[in-house]
């Protein structure tokens, strides 16, 4: 498959026009000598003395632990040191380009994803990480040319193949969004996860059936997750089977009886079931129970109800 992009020669691609300015996690004094120390940290790596592998070793611990204490500039400090040892490192690379997102310097960390597919050509994990960062700026053709790629390189990972869905669905190429989540559900048929995923590309095209059938069999290959039993409630009501709802509500129930969302809509089930009793009951239940999560409740009810018209 050709690769349509000429990423080396286009700025745009590069995010520098996107690069958050304001680094909120650090004080300006920080910033100003991160933006100095990465300003030429490509070429500068290249120019200094090589480190003994041992040397890049303690470099990876130390960034390692300066992340976890949110140490930014620290990190990104000894993973330069990395990147000295061996410039064509994949580690190296990938782990200082993910130093620089959490410092929301989005450019500095495609550069980096960049030199990472370049030095490794049969490499799929930087392609997913740009399209990553693509996909997060609203660059959806740019992130689904990664995201392919990604796949091409490794076909046999279904959480690419996830992505690749979502942002094809996102930029409205509906029919091979659902082509590559069925695959996505085939290659992980016992992974509650894909189903779930699938199930909801479904529901927002109305074919409430097969979502209904797909979040059936999340329910199987997660029988503890309440928000699964409660999602195929939901669909249920959208498909007009109100037992079948209730049904799903009350599992969602015996597993998080805590949730007072699941009561209200069970409650409202009930409500059009034509059981009052049963319903007002659990409107005290959730209304005990304390504060409830009004707008997920309220989506539903609205959903819902545009789903009849």
């Amino acid at each position: 498959m050709e690769y349509p992009y000429d990423l080396d020669n286009d700025p745009n691609l590069w995010l520098d026009e996107l690069d958050l300015v304001d680094i909120e996690a650090l004080t300006p004094e920080e910033a100003a000598r991160l933006e100095a120390i990465v300003a030429n940290d490509l070429e500068g790596a290249d120019m200094e003395a090589a480190l003994a592998p041992e040397e890049a070793q303690e470099a990876s611990r130390e960034g390692d632990e300066r992340l976890e204490q949110g140490l930014v500039e620290e990190a990104i400090n000894a993973y330069r040191r990395m990147i000295q040892a061996d410039p064509e490192s994949l580690d190296a690379h990938l782990r200082i380009a993910e130093a620089y997102l959490l410092a929301d310097m989005s450019f500095k960390a495609v550069r980096h994803y960049r030199k990472a597919a370049r030095s490794h050509p049969r490499r799929a994990e930087p392609h997913f990480r740009l399209g990553e960062v693509y996909r997060r700026y609203g660059l959806l053709k740019v992130a689904i040319a990664e995201y392919r790629k990604a796949v091409e390189l490794s076909p046999q990972n279904p959480f690419y193949r996830y992505r690749l869905a979502k942002t094809l669905f996102e930029h409205g190429e509906i029919r091979e969004a659902i082509e590559q989540m069925t695959l996505c559900v085939q290659m992980a048929h016992s992974d509650a996860f894909y189903h779930y995923a699938l199930a909801d590309m479904l529901a927002r095209l109305k074919q409430y059936e097969d979502a209904v059938r797909e979040m059936h069999l999340a329910t199987v290959f997660a029988p503890h997750d309440d928000y699964y039993s409660a999602c195929l409630g939901i669909l249920y009501l959208h498909a007009r089977a109100l037992p079948k709802a209730a049904s799903a509500f009350r599992q969602a129930i015996r597993l998080n009886p805590d949730n007072p969302s699941y009561h209200y809509l069970l409650a409202d089930t009930y409500r059009r079931m034509g059981m009052a009793k049963h319903a007002a009951a659990h409107y005290r239940k959730a209304g005990r129970l304390g504060a409830y999560d009004s707008v997920f409740v309220r989506r539903v009810r609205e959903d819902v109800s545009r789903s009849r018209e």
